[in-house]
């Protein structure tokens, strides 16, 4: 590529609205701009579109309302096979430099699409989509979905989330993966810049001179929340003033709303629900420690947003001990066994007891989160992939 790049970044799954809140949507949301603020001229070609970012063009191709569950499924098939169609004259009429293709499930029409376009493709992997649908949700088409996944793989150059995610996409057929890790504004995080928006919330949470421990995410069954509410629960007792902040909703909701209304716990746990993406920085800007509290897992791939947003918040950080994590802090936060009530208890003790240590660990973190963790970082390595891609001829395209 020479001059201003132009890519096409392909966003194939329906459930990864453009603009939305999930933590997918902020991720392709931060990697469009970030591209564009190095002078990419950027075209978001997605199912679902919520709000569009500033600066970058987006073509929508809704496939209309879709069921969920089991018997959504012929519905996604059918629209993963739509979109394939509908964007092809798109990629002509683009004809870009790169195509920036999410992983998406029944997607694998990425590389007709680039030779379509007659461009290079790279496939951004951030989970073994397949294998965590069946998991999680159930995926009765699981052979189509692997073959599909494999088409998408066949050759690609990847860049993956996480040096899990990197091994099972090269075992899957690409021909490299670049570990790229997700990133986070730093400049949006600086508790700096949310002190006055805290200074409204901490009254309005009844939070103000609260020992304030933080979840923020979607509440899902592997985040382990529930986790955290039982550590919060042991040191109610020796700490009075110490106070939950969970920021965001999910699946979990009703299952922790029941948790905290336990004598220990009654008073003392806060749920913002929903909350936009650009209101989450001064939510966290109330939280002294954040906790990533994950259960216990032998197939750990992820690279949570919700470590990096607190790294960049300046946050002492408690995670459950996993490779990806450990990577992420680099020594600036404390790791816990996964599932472990007890442990994350003491950490949090630990923390709360010595504020000194705590704010060392903030400061550390966010200055790691600010030298490798930023969406410009991310944006770097894609162009660089990306030019490595067409160098090595990592596909071939007719």
């Amino acid at each position: 590529m020479t001059g201003t790049p132009r890519i096409a970044y392909l966003i194939p799954d329906p459930g990864i609205p453009v603009g939305g809140s999930k933590g997918a949507s902020v991720h392709v949301h931060e990697v469009a701009q970030a591209l564009a603020a190095r002078g990419a001229v950027v075209t978001l070609v997605a199912q679902r579109v919520k709000a569009a970012p500033a600066s970058i063009d987006v073509v929508e191709l809704a496939p209309g309302p879709l069921p969920r569950g089991p018997e959504g499924e012929p519905a996604r098939v059918a629209a993963a096979a739509d979109f394939a169609r509908r964007a092809a004259p798109v990629m002509a009429d683009l004809h870009p430099d790169l195509i920036l293709e999410r992983l998406s499930l029944f997607f694998g029409s990425g590389s007709r699409l680039a030779a379509i376009a007659g461009a290079p493709r790279l496939v951004e992997v951030n989970a073994p989509v397949a294998a965590e649908r069946a998991c999680h949700f159930g995926l009765v088409r699981r052979s189509l979905a692997d073959r599909c996944e494999r088409a998408a793989l066949a050759g690609a150059a990847v860049m993956a989330v996480s040096q899990p995610v990197a091994e099972w996409a090269m075992a899957r057929g690409a021909s490299s993966a670049t570990v790229t890790p997700n990133g986070v504004d730093t400049v949006r995080f600086d508790p700096e810049n949310n002190r006055a928006r805290a200074a409204i919330l901490h009254p309005a949470l009844g939070l103000n001179d609260a020992e304030v421990v933080g979840f923020c995410g979607s509440l899902k069954p592997w985040h382990g929340v529930e986790i955290l509410f039982g550590a919060v629960e042991l040191l109610a007792p020796s700490r009075p003033s110490l106070r939950l902040l969970v920021v965001g909703d999910g699946p979990e909701r009703a299952h922790l709303d029941a948790m905290a209304k336990r004598p220990r716990l009654a008073g003392r746990v806060t749920f913002t629900g929903p909350v936009a993406a650009g209101e989450v920085p001064a939510y966290l800007s109330l939280v002294k420690i954040s906790v990533a509290p994950f259960l216990p897992s032998d197939h750990f791939y992820f690279s949570p947003l919700k470590v990096v947003e607190a790294m960049a918040a300046g946050h002492a950080v408690v995670a459950s001990r996993f490779e990806p994590i450990a990577t992420m802090l680099g020594g600036t936060g404390l790791l816990v066994p996964p599932g472990d009530t007890v442990a994350l208890a003491q950490a949090l003790d630990y923390l709360l007891s010595n504020p000194v240590a705590a704010a060392r660990l903030g400061q550390a973190a966010r200055l790691r989160a600010q030298a490798e963790h930023s969406w410009d970082r991310v944006a770097s390595l894609v162009l660089s992939a990306a030019k490595s891609s067409r160098a090595r001829g990592a596909e071939r395209l007719s």
